[in-house]
């Protein structure tokens, strides 16, 4: 039994030595990434988000160009396409509806004014669905200067795993199992 406990006792000293060891490299690593005054020990941004912000509201997509996200200017610039598409098609009907409204109200007959009241509620729906296409430019607008700026905060931040546990749990969905694994690394 004494064994049995000398062993944990070792397994986890190894542990978390390697853990100390993998956390200082990254952290050294962390340091040599970004831009760490070494005679302040204060911590400067790679990547200013001011600037992100000021790029991308000047012209959309380039606070992400900046950040070296530019995987995402075909989503923007598709969502911006499609957006302005629905602005000038429900624009066109709109004036389309207009021009049939004067036209009918241009022959002068009690007839015409009728049918031209019917053209009424299309000259609205085409109006409010133009403008709704407008506000989502708009929130579109709005969404990639947010992104830059968040994306621009978190340029700095890692996420990779310093050191992997030697605890891992799982499931498995395809048995519909939990387990758990024990790893040991020499």
């Amino acid at each position: 039994m004494h064994r049995i406990a000398s062993l944990i006792l070792a397994v986890s000293m190894i542990g978390g030595a390697r853990m100390t060891l993998a956390q200082s490299t990254a952290a050294s690593t962390a340091r040599d990434t970004t831009a760490v005054a070494a005679d302040t020990g204060t911590f400067h941004m790679a990547k200013s988000p001011l600037e992100a912000v000021l790029l991308s509201a000047a012209f959309p997509g380039a606070g992400q160009v900046y950040l070296g996200q530019e995987w995402k200017l075909p989503i923007l610039y598709g969502l911006i396409g499609g957006f302005a598409y629905g602005v000038i098609i429900q624009n066109v009907r709109y004036h389309t509806s207009i021009d049939s409204i004067n036209a009918e109200n241009a022959k002068m007959t009690n007839a015409d004014s009728i049918r031209a009241n019917e053209f009424v509620s299309s000259r609205e729906f085409y109006r409010n669905d133009r403008d709704k296409w407008w506000i989502y430019l708009g929130i579109t607008y709005i969404a990639q200067v947010l992104d830059a700026y968040i994306a621009s905060n978190l340029y700095d931040f890692d996420v990779s795993n310093p050191s992997p546990s030697p605890f891992e749990s799982y499931y498995d969905p395809v048995n519909r199992r939990v387990g758990m694994s024990f790893t040991l690394r020499f």
